[in-house]
């Protein structure tokens, strides 16, 4: 199995899981890391099952997204990363970016579903 479809399976099992395992979260971000410059397919991978996913295991893909950008935000500043470092070749920085493109779209899928889990709380 490739690195991405390794990427896509643990993906899949920690999003339909009863319960959100950190063990799992951890082997998945492990894969994400290992697999930057592989930031395209990553990014798509992740919104394509999203986006197919029924209304209740769509939250655990929310804490997926979470923890994936967390740790490529951790990686990008721990090697001084950046869009620009190698034009062609992904890093922790354009995955970063590419999860930025699209969460304006994560976000009004959430809010389309009408999830108690998904309504902002009044500050």
């Amino acid at each position: 199995m490739g690195d991405l479809e390794a990427f896509e399976s643990m993906l899949k099992e920690v999003v339909n899981a009863k319960r959100l395992s950190a063990s799992k979260v951890g082997k998945l971000t492990e894969i994400a890391l290992k697999n930057m410059q592989n930031d395209t397919q990553l990014v798509s991978i992740l919104y394509r099952t999203h986006k197919t996913l029924a209304p209740p295991a769509k939250i655990h893909s929310l804490y997926a997204f979470d923890a994936l950008s967390r740790a490529a935000r951790n990686q990008a500043n721990k090697k001084g990363l950046t869009k620009d470092a190698n034009p062609g070749h992904g890093n922790a920085a354009t995955f970063l970016l590419k999860v930025d493109g699209i969460l304006d779209g994560l976000f009004q899928d959430m809010i389309s579903l009408g999830l108690p889990e998904a309504k902002v709380s009044p500050v």
